[in-house]
């Protein structure tokens, strides 16, 4: 009896060795097979070229844990090769073998995502997870393979529905957070982000996507807080250091701006000097901080790493014309043209780039192509644009923090918010159609003078301060119909001219008027308006506009604005008098405000006077954002950096 229980013992570990034995002669079977075909990576269980393969089933099989010598034998040096086919025949085989095993399913969802087979990869994550329906990282898995198939929508349900997985593994929320993030949920992504340990960051990567989605979110200085946690516990990289700078920009502060976010950018490329997006962040923050030099280079090597990026193509273009290399400027501007030949703001800069160049026939030629491409758009009357105007409202493309911002100042608080936007909505087309029907259907510009109201006010205005035969500096803004008020001066015959981003070359009746920004230094610009001003013009600037990108800027009503002393100091150099002017609607009629800005007192210097004329200048600008919504306009000049307010403190 005892020794037939030693027999049965050692035939037990007889079999067992002849089983692994078997096993391992399958496995070296199938590498061999795999060295002799013509395409090793395309082998499969039914491929007559690797019996080896069909063999492995009942192989493995035999043995209680052949598992171990399949995954380390066979599959890990056939995923190491590339051979990706074979390798997931393999775990098909494991995985029909040792249907609890998740680990052979993960591997298998990885390999099915490297060969693009989402589907499958999507029911192999979903089948792990439901073997282990508590392990956070299988949903992960879940999450992240749908995103990769582009079910960004799929996957954020999944978050949503696993969350407090997510809550209870801090490790695994990168999924979730980005689940989130690219659906568009910021909120929900920002509520994870936020109930994170600052101090008990799990790793890189968690917390760059969480300062995303805070940032996201528009929780800026949480974004920055949780960022400098990261950094402190040792979790710096190129991405973090990305989004941290974003936030810093977000912030919007002048350190912000000029420090901050440039060290953020400067220690990325430290750790990626080829990562696009950084360079981009880097080149664009350096431009607009009026450091063209130095972001020329930055942004010269993203255009070759990424010559398809039009908007730093662009950029580009503006730190070569402010390092005064005119030619090459614009030689950029006509690539993007070439490349986009419909995208009207590209042939408008080209025209400009190219004029400040002195390519004056190529600038004329692209001038005539943008006036026509713009014309073809507009209907035969301005009768007949303003009735479509109606129709194409709730499409006017608006930014909600510009709309937030213009709501908060609004003295009627009676209005409705709906019927408030489309009131804003309408005003904001109807001074783009007015600019474009100047430019495009000169030969029809009278129909659009018919919107103007009463002229004699302004002539009666302006008659004693042009009597003594010096000019008179008009600020004004980016407000109302600003373009009514070329055919106003017009109409009047008031000798004017304006400060404007059209190019010299613009051939209208009115280009006579303008001093072009578009295509020349700002010195050159600063003596043509001392010139107009000597000839006993009405000079009118917009002073919330500029073309500079370094353009400094100023507190207004709780955002940072754009804004000049030019026209302050120039006002008190020539001894000349200054006007507040805005147009407005009234009865459906284009009317103006003009109002006199502050004398030069007696022995005052310049930059006391200045101060003096802006708080005036601001006073009167409030009174009118804060009245009827088709007022405001809505784009350029003090609507340009307007941002939402900082959701930090909101749970």
């Amino acid at each position: 009896m005892v020794d037939t229980a030693v027999d049965t013992a050692a035939d037990k570990v007889a079999n067992k060795a002849s089983a692994t034995t078997r096993l391992r002669e399958v496995i070296a079977q199938i590498h061999a097979a795999q060295k002799c075909s013509d395409e090793p990576a395309s082998a499969s269980v039914s491929d007559p070229a690797n019996p080896g393969m069909a063999a492995l089933k009942p192989a493995l099989a035999d043995t209680s844990d052949g598992w171990r010598d399949v995954r380390r034998l066979l599959v890990a040096p056939l995923v190491r090769e590339g051979k990706f086919a074979p390798a997931m025949d393999a775990l098909d085989i494991l995985i029909a073998q040792y249907p609890s095993r998740v680990d052979d399913r993960r591997l298998l969802v990885s390999l099915l995502g490297r060969t693009e087979q989402w589907d499958r990869a999507i029911t192999e994550a979903d089948a792990a997870a439901a073997i282990e329906p508590d392990n956070a990282a299988l949903h992960g898995v879940r999450i992240q393979v749908r995103v990769q198939a582009g079910r960004v929508a799929e996957a954020a349900e999944i978050a949503r529905a696993t969350l407090p997985l997510a809550q209870r593994e801090p490790a695994e929320a990168y999924y979730w957070l980005m689940a989130f993030v690219r659906n568009g949920d910021a909120s929900e992504a920002a509520q994870i982000a936020a109930a994170l340990d600052a101090a008990k960051l799990p790793n890189a990567r968690v917390a760059t996507m969480a300062v995303r989605a805070l940032l996201d979110d528009g929780r800026n200085a949480a974004s920055i807080q949780l960022g400098d946690a990261a950094l402190a516990a040792g979790h710096d990289c190129a991405p973090l250091r990305a989004s941290l700078g974003q936030a810093h920009l977000r912030r919007g502060t002048e350190a912000d701006r000029k420090t901050h976010a440039l060290t953020h950018f400067e220690a990325g490329l430290a750790a990626a000097p080829t990562d696009v997006r950084l360079l981009s962040l880097y080149g664009e923050t350096l431009l607009r901080a009026g450091r063209y030099k130095e972001a020329a280079p930055p942004l010269a090597k993203v255009i070759e790493l990424a010559p398809e990026l039009e908007q730093t193509r662009a950029l580009y273009a503006r730190a070569l014309r402010y390092t005064l290399q005119y030619d090459d400027a614009a030689d950029q501007m006509v690539k993007l043209v070439e490349k986009s030949p419909d995208k009207l703001l590209w042939q408008r800069a080209a025209i400009g780039a190219l004029s400040q160049a002195g390519r004056k026939a190529e600038a004329e030629s692209l001038f005539t192509k943008y006036l026509a491409q713009r014309g073809a758009k507009l209907p035969p009357t301005f009768q007949e644009a303003l009735d479509q105007m109606e129709q194409r409202l709730d499409t006017a493309p608006i930014p909600k923090a510009r709309m937030d911002w213009a709501w908060s100042l609004r003295s009627d608080t009676s209005i409705d918010r709906a019927t408030w936007e489309r009131r804003a909505r309408w005003g904001h087309l109807v001074d783009h159609l007015l600019f474009d029907w100047l430019e495009c259907r000169e030969e029809q510009a009278e129909e659009a003078m018919q919107m103007l109201g009463e002229l004699d006010t302004g002539e009666r205005f302006f008659a004693p301060l042009l009597a003594s035969g010096r000019g008179v500096v008009v600020a004004t803004a980016h407000v109302g119909p600003m373009y009514a008020g070329l055919m106003a001066l017009e109409l009047l015959g008031i000798p004017s001219r304006w400060l404007a981003t059209a190019p010299s070359i613009a051939q209208s009746s009115y280009a006579a008027a303008l001093i072009s920004t578009a295509d020349q230094t700002e010195a050159q610009v600063a003596k043509a308006c001392m010139r107009a001003l000597g000839a006993g013009n009405v000079l009118c600037l917009a002073i919330d506009g500029a073309a500079n990108p370094a353009a400094p800027r100023t507190h207004f009503e709780g955002q940072e604005v754009t804004y000049s002393s030019f026209a302050a100091h120039l006002a008190h150099r020539q001894g000349v008098p200054s006007v507040f002017y805005t147009p407005r609607w009234e009865n459906g009629k284009v009317a103006y405000t003009l109002e006199m800005l502050p004398s030069v007192a007696p022995g005052e210097d310049a930059d006391t006077y200045a101060q003096r004329w802006q708080k005036a200048y601001f006073e009167r600008l409030r009174e009118h954002v804060a009245g009827p919504p088709e007022n405001l306009r809505l784009s350029g000049g003090i609507w340009r950096h307007v941002s939402a307010a900082d959701r930090s403190a909101q749970p």
